[in-house]
């Protein structure tokens, strides 16, 4: 796990309304993106941003009151709602912010999950702005990650300034803030393997800077480690392969003012010094190194392969089009030609008129030619990516899912969650895009759930076998969805349970099965579900003739409304029940949305309360009885 803080606004305003809009996935997120959401000391969503606002104004010197931060946990790990609150809690005690207002929710749009924090810093009790752990924030959220890894079984992170011991003890590397480095450089060299610049500068550079006597000196050690230093605004910074960096960042004891205290008036470096090429990062950790570089090789020949066949595509395209355009000028250039070569000594108007309906032929021929061009280069383009995947992304979708794994975590044991004892709670769709394909024995190909290392079934070419120990609706769907592709109707072989399973998994994802007695089966439970599925209308329920003159609604309201009366018809194909309220009022309920089956002529009363229009069943002869006694 890993946590961070995001970099405050520019314009060094918050806003507390945009801020929890986007915790909470309201704004910049995809729909279904935020799978839980949490608040402390919040009486309702809604209303947060207001009530955060009303308790941050009874601070007038506090500028920045809304505090922001993430915890992120790795790409094989789903923690129940219950944990999201648990480590947002440790995440908070720890910051000092555990009695203060806040709002979180549990983000699903990356390949990690991971929780956005809204709090308000201003105390509720003291009304005062509380500084997160003291100024040291970032130092005290690293800590909490590593307690909330101790707390919850996940994978420890062994990046850091905190380490863990075998008793299971936090403590602080001590040599480590002489080095530390950016959270951004250390993002770059968890994915690449690769020591950042950041790293190699204050290896290399700081004690350069740190002895240096004069500014020519410096500027010749600089170039030949691949630096040079630049003057912006009132500071300076080193420049290596196109990143930038702070001289403070690199060294606290040797800030521009600083330099220039000790070595003068800055000087510039001499316009023919020649800068060397930085030599290439050393590699941080060995053990993957040529594993990833073959990786990399095949990727950047896979990557230049596209490149070139779309960029040879496209130009021989633009040639064709050329030639069009070429062959439409020359053409309308002598259709201009033979009318000016005719007299029209006398016919001037004719000529103009004549003149004129040619140019407009001939722009809209170029119009229609432009028009035409465009959509033939915009059909070329659509056979290619938008954008080719980066070298993550495109390791992501190989069959090797361990080298991944390394890539993704360099330097550290992977277990997968069955082996770590961690139980994933996370609710998924799950069909067969769900699943990862990898090679078997005896060219097999084996079938894997997300998060998983046990194949769910196996392709043997000719027939699926599917795990016996890992029998579920989902997975039989998947493997029918995979035989449906292959073969079309698929031939079923198998005991009762497995065979029901099959036939669930037909009619809910439209499946086909070749064997005649399930297919039929198959079909009549479809039908049943479109007739249970289809609108009930009013001409329907006249019919059946209940009561003389009925008023009749089949669409009952469901905000808050209650409705009291005898249940005079049940249709339990069609799946919902009449009830009758009053002499003459009909309410039509469907039966999926009651908590639980009525029976013919019960006096019930029914409620629609909660947002999903469930509806509550008392019965209200025993209601009666309770409050007669």
């Amino acid at each position: 796990m890993i946590g961070k803080i995001p970099k405050p606004r520019r314009d060094g305003r918050s806003s507390f309304k945009a801020l929890i809009n986007y915790c909470l996935g309201v704004t910049g997120h995809s729909t279904g993106a935020v799978l839980y959401a949490g608040k402390q000391n919040i009486n309702d969503f809604k209303t947060a941003a207001i009530e955060m606002e009303s308790l941050a104004i009874e601070s007038v010197r506090c500028k920045t009151p809304a505090f922001h931060f993430i915890l992120s946990w790795r790409s094989q790990e789903s923690p129940t709602n219950e944990q999201v609150d648990e480590a947002v809690n440790i995440a908070l005690k720890e910051l000092n912010l555990e009695n203060c207002q806040a709002v979180w929710g549990l983000q699903s749009d990356t390949d990690n999950l991971h929780v956005h924090v809204a709090v308000n810093r201003i105390s509720p009790e003291t009304f005062k702005a509380v500084k997160p752990a003291g100024g040291y924030s970032k130092k005290a959220l690293e800590k909490a990650a590593r307690k909330i890894e101790l707390a919850q079984g996940w994978e420890i992170e062994n990046t850091g300034r905190y380490e863990i011991n075998s008793l299971g003890e936090i403590f602080e590397k001590k040599e480590i803030s002489k080095n530390e480095i950016s959270q951004t450089s250390r993002d770059v060299e968890a994915h690449t393997g690769f020591e950042s610049i950041e790293r190699i500068a204050k290896r290399e550079i700081a004690p350069i800077l740190e002895q240096a006597v004069s500014w020519e000196e410096l500027h010749k050690a600089l170039a030949q480690h691949g630096f040079t230093l630049k003057v912006r605004g009132n500071g300076a910074v080193l420049q290596s392969s196109g990143t930038n960096l702070k001289l403070s960042s690199v060294s606290r004891k040797c800030s521009f003012t600083q330099l220039k205290h000790r070595l003068g008036t800055y000087i510039s470096p001499d316009e023919n010094l020649v800068v060397r090429n930085l030599a290439p990062i050393r590699i941080l950790r060995e053990p993957i190194v040529n594993s990833i570089n073959l990786s990399w090789k095949k990727y950047q020949s896979e990557r230049n392969n596209y490149f070139q066949t779309k960029n040879a595509a496209i130009k021989k395209l633009r040639e064709l089009q050329k030639e069009e355009r070429q062959k439409l000028y020359f053409r309308q250039k002598e259709n201009r030609s033979d009318l000016f070569s005719k007299g029209w000594r006398g016919h001037w108007k004719e000529f103009n008129q004549l003149k004129s309906i040619l140019a407009f032929v001939q722009q809209k021929e170029r119009l229609d030619l432009r028009e035409s061009q465009n959509d033939e280069l915009q059909e070329l383009k659509s056979h290619f990516l938008k954008i080719f995947p980066s070298f993550r992304d495109w390791l992501a979708n190989q069959n090797d899912e361990n080298l991944y794994r390394l890539y993704r975590y360099p330097g550290q044991f992977i277990l997968s969650p069955e082996q770590s004892g961690i139980k994933i709670d996370k609710t998924q769709k799950i069909d067969l895009r769900n699943y990862k394909a990898r090679r078997g024995a005896s060219g097999s190909v084996l079938y894997c759930r997300e998060g998983s290392f046990t194949a769910d079934f196996s392709d043997m070419g000719k027939r699926i076998i599917l795990n016996k120990k890992k029998l579920t609706e989902e997975s039989v769907a998947a493997a029918l969805q995979l035989a449906n592709q292959k073969w079309g109707a698929t031939q079923i072989n198998g005991n009762a349970e497995y065979k029901e399973l099959c036939i669930k998994a037909a009619v809910k994802y439209g499946l086909k099965i070749s064997n005649p007695d399930l297919a039929a089966e198959v079909e009549r439970r479809r039908q049943a579900l479109r007739q249970r599925n289809s609108v009930v209308t009013v001409e329907e329920i006249s019919k059946l003739n209940l009561v003389e003159n009925p008023k009749i609604y089949v669409n009952p309201r469901k905000d808050n409304q209650q409705y009291t009366g005898r249940i005079v018809h049940i249709d339990e194909n069609r799946g919902y029940c009449v009830q009758l309220v009053g002499q003459q009022s009909l309410f039509v309920h469907r039966l999926e949305k009651l908590e639980r089956p009525p029976l013919k002529g019960e006096t019930l009363k029914i409620s629609y309360s909660d947002e999903n229009h469930r509806a509550k069943i008392q019965c209200e002869e025993v209601r009666k009885r309770i409050q007669s006694l």
